[in-house]
């Protein structure tokens, strides 16, 4: 009701609110006090008259938080909602000076009596003309700031705390927080006030916290625990809570005040570092700590057991402690060099330990650490025991270097064909130089025509068969080569079934075709020459007896030996060509031609021999240099063998895109069935009974040592047309 007016029609209530102790105050819709009870006056200092027409907001003390100040100034301007607000927090400044703070709850009314929303208690009306609405606060429960230097410096340590501090009255409700509480929990002050600790509260608590906290309480106790609390957004956190009671001066609890620090990420941190320390424990792996002087500070159980001495006991100690001297020096060598340079080092020791008698080496990993100034402290080692894998890669390098230097060509595959290694032998055969294999399979390495027989042979072994042939390879270089072929499944880690297949290729050209040089000589011994020499002994005994023409006799005696000297010098020549590593080289194939018909053309004046070649360099292939004896023996044979007077031979060279060839065409008779089978794939042992046929044998094997290739074919209208190709140089 307006000041200065009559009481209001109800004595009652009139005598009520004007005897009250309480402070009483009536608002219209704008916060303008209409109404101020005698108490008024007393609690903050004001006579009724002088409160008239002003804004309860503008009594809100200005010397508290700025958003304190702003929230409840704000929360106080809303008139028109206050009575869902629940008490509200007022601190008021006094007419002298200090500040009086007051828990008040607004009730709305109608002017003229006829309330809206009162919470089971009255209050004045503002009758006659006037608002639609009066709102009517009672100001309880008021505390009393002293003004001052000292005041002022408890504020501001409350307001610019680090900790979460609020207040609350007896029953729990928030009455105060300060800035630090909204910044921990989220939760601003307007949305704090009036509220109980309960919007903080996480679910994770059991209730018998809450209940033994609330019994400590009210024993007048202080209440310090750890709790799990939950921000305005909805995160959990760990606080350090100390709850404590305040009394009145009767003694009586009238609030409490509580102090939250906020521990979530020491909690976080110290499960962090229980981890680590479980993990550091368990590992089989030394981990050590040491101060700037060396001595350790931490060890784990690791370390105790490879030296053999209680951890205990090496605290405060150094490595000169538990291992060799010479270890220990080189040891401490690196950790100064740590210190010195502030930068991780990483080292191998192979220390031996006294006490425990063992040994071991380690691959370790050194690294500054620094106290919680940033100071460097000292060092921190992990040291890994890599006893076993040295052991592993010692044989690896010993298994490496056997399979590396073996003249064999051996090389894996996996389960699908992948190559997983391949030794340089088996790389140098099939002309992978030093790439990286294990891009490649099979199929990419092994000629097309020999892959289907391959793929074969590595099922067998892939289904845990150990596998033993012999075949024969073209090589683009070395001509046909005979390998003994042997391939052992790849065991697989699990003992299961075999990981892949280790091949291991034997090239065996040059012991078999030393064989069959044996085979051949042996035929050549058994028929030509025990048959030329029993004739020899027959004519010399026909001369001992004087029963023939001596000089026909002899004459006929020479010739036969010289037959068998040109049949044992083709023989040496064999034996040369097949005692000589299969090394080819350029060779002009047009010149040496050329040089071939030359000589042949003085050797044999009575034939025809002539010569189509390139000039120089033009034909250069890739050839061993007995290539010249063969083409030699290829024209001599010819002309020594044709049937007519005056036998024609040309000999012709060509530089094709894939190779060099040789034609020598001739006229003649004609090559045997048995001679070609000489020439083109060297099958014709059995059937060798004079000694020409040995010159031919020459040639066969030059051009399988040159990575060369033969054909026979007849001329028109007779003779014989023998080509053979080599591979060019330049591939």
């Amino acid at each position: 009701m307006p000041l200065g007016s009559s009481p209001p029609p109800d004595d009652f209530f009139a005598s009520f609110v004007e005897e009250c102790a309480d402070p009483v105050v009536s608002l219209d819709e704008a916060g303008t006090i209409l109404y101020a009870n005698p108490a008024a006056e007393a609690a903050l200092g004001y006579e009724p008259t002088e409160l008239r027409g002003r804004t309860l907001a503008s009594l809100v003390a200005s010397e508290t938080a700025d958003e304190r100040t702003r929230s409840v100034r704000e929360r106080l301007a809303e008139v028109e909602g206050l009575p869902d607000r629940g008490s509200v927090s007022v601190p008021v400044r006094h007419a002298d000076g200090h500040t009086v703070t007051f828990s008040v709850r607004f009730h709305e009314h109608a002017p003229g009596g006829d309330t809206e929303g009162r919470d089971g208690g009255d209050s004045p009306d503002a009758a006659g003309a006037g608002p639609d609405a009066v709102y009517t606060g009672i100001f309880r429960d008021g505390v009393e700031e002293v003004g001052g230097a000292v005041t002022e410096t408890f504020r501001n340590l409350v307001e610019h705390a680090g900790h979460a501090i609020y207040v609350t009255d007896a029953d729990g409700t928030i009455e105060y927080v300060n800035p630090a509480f909204t910044d921990h929990t989220g939760y601003d002050v307007d949305e704090a006030l009036g509220e109980t600790p309960a919007i903080l509260n996480s679910g994770e608590m059991p209730d018998e916290y809450f209940d033994t906290l609330w019994s400590t309480l009210r024993d007048g106790e202080v209440w310090e625990e750890e709790i799990v609390d939950r921000r305005h957004d909805g995160e959990l956190y760990h606080a350090h809570q100390t709850i404590a009671p305040v009394a009145d001066d009767d003694g009586e609890v009238s609030r409490f005040v509580a102090i939250q620090t906020d521990i979530t990420d020491r909690k976080a941190a110290m499960g962090r570092l229980k981890q680590y320390r479980d993990v550091v424990e368990r590992l089989d792996d030394p981990v050590l700590l040491q101060n700037r002087d060396g001595e350790f500070e931490l060890l784990n159980e690791a370390v105790s057991e490879f030296a053999g001495v209680d951890r205990e006991t090496l605290y405060g100690t150094d490595e000169f402690a538990f291992m060799d001297t010479e270890t220990a020096a080189e040891v401490d060598e690196r950790r100064r060099s740590v210190l010195d340079a502030e930068e991780m080092v990483e080292y191998e020791v192979s220390p031996t330990f006294p006490e425990s008698g063992r040994e071991a080496t380690f691959s370790t990993q050194r690294y500054p650490y620094y106290d919680a100034d940033g100071e460097l402290a000292g060092t921190f080692a992990i040291c890994r025991n890599v006893t076993d894998r040295k052991e592993r890669e010692r044989d690896l390098e010993r298994y490496e270097r056997a399979i590396n230097g073996a003249t064999d060509l051996i090389a894996a595959v996996d389960r699908d064909g992948r190559l997983l290694f391949a030794n340089p032998q088996y790389r140098e055969y099939h002309g992978l130089g030093d790439s990286d294999v294990t891009d490649l399979t099979l199929a990419d390495v092994v000629p097309a025509d020999s892959y289907e027989d391959v793929e074969r042979q590595v099922e067998r072994a892939l289904r845990g068969e150990s596998v033993e042939y012999r075949t024969t390879r073209t090589h683009p270089t070395r001509g046909r080569r005979t390998f003994d072929v042997r391939y052992y499944p790849l065991g697989s880690p699990d003992d299961g079934e075999p990981a892949g297949v280790v091949g291991v290729l034997r090239d065996v050209t040059d012991s078999e075709n030393r064989a069959r040089q044996l085979r051949v000589v042996d035929r050549i011994l058994q028929h030509n020459l025990r048959n030329a020499l029993t004739v020899v002994r027959g004519r010399a005994e026909q001369i001992a007896a004087g029963n023939v023409d001596s000089a026909d006799a002899a004459e006929y005696v020479l010739s036969r030996a010289d037959d068998l000297l040109e049949t044992s010098e083709k023989a040496h020549h064999i034996t040369e060509v097949l005692s000589d590593a299969p090394e080819t080289e350029p060779v002009d194939v047009g010149r040496i031609a050329r040089e071939v018909v030359t000589a042949r053309t003085e050797e044999f004046p009575h034939a025809t021999i002539a010569a189509s070649t390139p000039e120089d360099g033009v034909a250069t292939a890739s050839a061993t240099s007995w290539l010249s004896r063969a083409m030699n023996e290829l024209v001599r044979n010819a002309v020594e063998h044709h049937d007519r007077d005056r036998p024609t031979v040309t000999v012709s060279v060509e530089a094709r895109p894939d190779g060099v060839e040789i034609r020598v065409e001739d006229d003649g008779p004609g090559l045997t069935g048995m001679n070609r089978d000489v020439l083109v794939d060297g099958t014709a042992v059995d059937a060798l009974y004079h000694g020409s046929g040995l010159g031919l044998w020459l040639v066969y094997w030059v051009v399988q040592q040159s990575g060369g290739s033969a054909a026979v074919a007849d001329a028109e209208p007779r003779g014989t047309v023998v080509t053979l190709t080599f591979p060019r140089a330049d591939d």
